[in-house]
């Protein structure tokens, strides 16, 4: 049984949890790789209206926890402050946090370049332009180097997306710091492993809904190129993807300056065919500990869906009736999710009603294969 909810609220570093629980009916708080940043939303009852507006761009931190202790759920900053209500007396206010100040220069769009630097020099400058406070690249990544980058009327934003795509890595911005993780690596920007979440069926799974095999996304193979001047040819790198089952080759549409820059746009599609040959969703007990990036395993589900997945969104919500519920957007099975290796056969009734004749089945029983 989950242990009673523990939710701290600050505003502007002051705990406003005492005034705010008493009127709380929703919390949100939403978390996904590849987004730029993390969104909050608190839902309160204001009949009478009695709650004072927070100030514009008030720093807001949200823990989450238990008796045992809390831990930072949110950081960012007030975004929108909204209330609706009609005539019966029936009135909303409903507070809206970004990780970033969208008011800030992230958003401003730049032109400038650098000439033989890492990844991690440029998004550090880039970062500091944009008015961050500091930028953490993946150590698996900070030090991919390129004879050119250009930031071509480009966002901070824009920009930190299209790199991290490029290099196969997960960019976001989160309480005035910019991340770019290892995509499909379960560490966190700062070369850290995750922690691993459980979801075991009888324990803490609410709920499943998730397709384990997804065809269209899957590529036996992944290539890239760039242009040999000395060779005056074309050359290819290519990636190969452990799928036996797939047969279609992924060709990068764009050229790569370079064999490594190639090397590496081919590596970063591989990663994201491996990421998207299954998704769906996984509920379980509020969990503060689930991140992007991090791996969740499915058990006591079915076989065919128990196994490993990649977390690529965290989703929490506590409200007044269901209580705290973490909701995981999943990708990249791995292990054996998709897989029944179960090959008995059994005998499945299909008798109908009595007086309802089926002139294709006269025995009233089917052969189900499972697996």
């Amino acid at each position: 049984m989950a242990s009673k909810t523990v939710c701290v609220i600050k505003i502007d570093g002051q705990d406003v949890s005492s005034d705010v629980m008493p009127y709380l009916m929703n919390l949100s708080i939403t978390d996904k790789a590849g987004f730029s940043s993390d969104e909050c939303s608190i839902e309160l009852d204001d009949r009478g209206g009695v709650l004072a507006f927070p100030r514009d761009g008030a720093a807001i931190e949200i823990y989450m926890g238990d008796r045992n202790g809390v831990r930072l759920a949110f950081r960012g900053t007030v975004d929108e402050v909204k209330t609706k209500g009609d005539r019966d007396g029936g009135t909303v206010l409903t507070v809206s946090g970004k990780g970033f100040d969208t008011k800030g220069k992230a958003k401003e769009q730049r032109q400038k370049h650098w000439d033989d630097k890492t990844l991690s020099d440029v998004m550090s400058e880039a970062g500091r332009a944009a008015g961050l406070d500091s930028v953490q690249v993946s150590p698996a990544l900070a030090g991919i180097t390129r004879k050119y980058w250009a930031m071509q009327n480009e966002s901070f934003i824009h920009f930190g997306e299209r790199l991290a795509r490029e290099v196969g890595g997960t960019f976001k911005i989160s309480g005035g710091k910019a991340i770019i993780a290892e995509r499909n690596g379960g560490k966190s920007a700062s070369g850290a492993d995750l922690p691993t979440i459980s979801a075991t069926r009888g324990v803490n799974l609410l709920g499943w809904d998730i397709n384990p095999v997804l065809g269209r996304p899957r590529y036996a193979e992944t290539k890239s190129r760039y242009y040999d001047a000395k060779a005056a040819k074309w050359v290819y790198r290519t990636e190969q993807i452990e799928d036996p089952d797939a047969k279609a080759t992924f060709v990068d549409r764009y050229s790569a300056a370079d064999e490594l820059e190639a090397s590496i746009r081919a590596l970063s599609f591989k990663k994201e065919s491996e990421r998207s040959k299954g998704a769906g969703t996984i509920s379980i007990d509020g969990n503060v500990d689930a991140q992007p990036e991090a791996n969740v395993i499915l058990a006591n589900a079915r076989p065919g869906a128990d196994g490993t997945y990649r977390i690529d969104g965290v989703q929490h919500e506590f409200n007044r009736s269901s209580g705290w519920t973490t909701r995981l957007d999943v990708k990249q099975p791995q292990g054996e999710a998709g897989k029944d290796s179960r090959t008995s056969k059994r005998k499945v009734s299909t008798a109908r009603p009595s007086g309802i004749q089926d002139s294709t089945n006269r025995t009233g029983e089917a052969t189900l294969a499972v697996g």
